[in-house]
């Protein structure tokens, strides 16, 4: 499945992550400073771990090590999913915003998991 791409950016669940990625970035610039060493930071960490974990993986050889990064991103999207509801439950996200992300969120995890039974077969 990795084969038809000439690289990871060319990946739908890659460009997802990212964009997210981005979108986290500017969101979290907006909580206050002493959500700096906690919230913030977590969020940015979850959110950079998606992407940085399908890149990883598409650079990996064998499909069960690649699938191994693609779940630790599935895992890092439903941390960052976690932490949006908590930004939300603070008011640090009006509820509109925290929902579209979880949205997409989800629509990754769909792709991701397709991705990984793909390579499990």
């Amino acid at each position: 499945m990795d084969k038809k791409f000439n690289d990871f950016r060319d990946m739908s669940v890659w460009q997802q992550s990212f964009s997210l990625l981005v979108e986290v970035y500017h969101l979290i610039k907006k909580f206050p400073s002493e959500e700096r060493y906690a919230l913030t930071d977590q969020l940015k960490r979850a959110a950079n771990s998606v992407v940085h974990n399908l890149a990883e993986g598409y650079g990996r050889f064998e499909p069960k090590d690649k699938t191994r990064f693609y779940k630790i991103a599935r895992g890092s999207a439903y941390e960052s999913m976690s932490q949006i509801l908590v930004a939300e439950n603070q008011k640090y996200l009006p509820i509109e915003t925290s929902e579209s992300l979880i949205t997409r969120y989800k629509k990754l995890i769909e792709e991701i998991n397709a991705l990984i039974h793909y390579l499990e077969k």
